[in-house]
């Protein structure tokens, strides 16, 4: 049986009146085959460009900024890169991906991005397609596994989308990122951009490319001199990104099927995600590790709670009503990654944002200051993949301006 995309698998569903057990979030929107170009082009320019952000689109253009020889650093707030690329080791017997976990698209799209046939792979993928897939609705629990025979998607089985990065895309420059320099201040009014950090550190470029996150912008705790357009600064601020959670509980058992959709589809397309899964899926594991993945609406409620703890302890009541208690009796540790508390990034990813926003937000300010980053992808937005391109993309403009 010849498998759909979910995008088509969703929207037949949804024209018959079918209640799918999944949610359409739960993997951001996959582009159809979509692939990330590394634009091939000439340019003469000399000067030096300053990265603001390392994460999936920072980290790309600078791999574009190192094959065209060009003086660059990528100045990041925290004290690792990645952004909501992000790993944990030692929880599992394999890596965990706390942040963006699922390739949406073909696997193909790793060599898209690192575009250097020199460069050995031996990266393993798992056909991530459910096959136990129950939904918590109104009280009762119902399997809806035929759902298994229309859906497949791919992940990594033994590294993650920062084990990716960390190998293939930052071991080109690891040297030209400068960690723990929250940026305040960005004044471009002058022929060199001047960059502020929070202990007043200046840096000077003739281009610089702001990539954090939308939350960030909208935010204002970077001072742009002079002030960015009204224009830009309101679309900035009509593009929607939610809170956002993920969590992981080690259990003595697995009690639990591959995914656990809560509510009904349509409900959920309506509004927010939230959805548990097998966390442990074809990863040849032998730990039982239960996930719990929430965004928007439906994370708020874990991430405004004080405490790991508070939030864990949330999840297993929820669970135990659902489980008959199994999920106290079973529970050995958990893991709590909550994007809404990080200063850096505060929420999961964009939502909202069209063609004319987006473009107007990418208009560069004096032909000095650009912006890229999965909210403003033209293709695969709120993907790694995405912010990649869009990363590329900036870096194409930068270097090919005339000014």
């Amino acid at each position: 049986m010849k498998k759909i995309t979910r995008q088509e698998f969703i929207k037949s569903s949804l024209i018959l009146g079918v209640s799918l057990p999944f949610i359409s979030s739960f993997l951001v929107s996959c582009e159809d085959e979509q692939g990330v170009v590394l634009p091939k082009f000439e340019t003469n320019f000399s000067g030096k460009v300053i990265v603001i952000g390392a994460g999936a689109s920072g980290l790309c253009a600078g791999y574009l900024l190192q094959r065209h020889n060009i003086d660059f650093e990528i100045i990041e707030a925290s004290s690792t890169f990645g952004g909501r690329v992000k790993r944990a080791t030692g929880f599992a017997d394999f890596p965990i991906d706390l942040g963006a976990e699922w390739i949406h698209a073909s696997p193909s799209i790793l060599a898209d991005i690192v575009d250097d046939p020199t460069k050995n792979s031996n990266i393993e993928f798992i056909t991530y397609n459910p096959q136990e897939i129950s939904a918590w609705n109104n009280g009762k629990l119902r399997e809806h596994n035929y759902a298994s025979n229309f859906y497949s998607e791919y992940k990594f089985k033994n590294t993650t989308w920062f084990g990716f990065f960390e190998r293939y895309i930052v071991s080109e420059f690891v040297d030209k990122i400068t960690y723990n320099q929250p940026i305040v201040e960005i004044d471009y009014s002058a022929n060199k951009v001047l960059v502020r950090s929070i202990d007043n550190t200046v840096y000077e470029a003739d281009k610089v490319l702001v990539t954090v996150p939308i939350k960030i912008l909208q935010g204002r705790t970077i001072n742009f001199i002079p002030e960015m357009p009204v224009i830009k600064q309101d679309a900035i601020n009509s593009i929607s990104m939610g809170d956002g959670i993920k969590v992981f509980i080690e259990f003595k058992k697995r009690f639990y099927p591959d995914i656990l959709a809560i509510g009904r589809l349509i409900e959920t397309l309506s509004s927010s995600d939230k959805v548990f899964y097998d966390v442990a899926f074809r990863k040849d594991s032998n730990k039982n590790i239960f996930g719990l993945f929430a965004v928007q609406e439906k994370a708020s409620p874990y991430t405004d709670l004080n405490s790991d703890q508070e939030i864990v302890d949330k999840i297993l009541v929820e669970l135990d009503e659902i489980y008959d208690g199994k999920a106290s009796a079973n529970y050995i540790k958990h893991l709590v990654q909550n994007w809404s508390k990080e200063p850096y990034i505060k929420g999961s990813y964009s939502a909202n944002g069209d063609g004319l926003t987006i473009d107007t937000i990418k208009q560069p300010l004096n032909n000095r200051v650009y912006f890229a980053g999965e909210a403003l992808a033209n293709n695969g937005s709120a993907t790694v993949h995405g912010a990649c391109e869009d990363g590329f993309q900036a870096i194409k403009l930068i270097l090919t301006s005339n000014t």
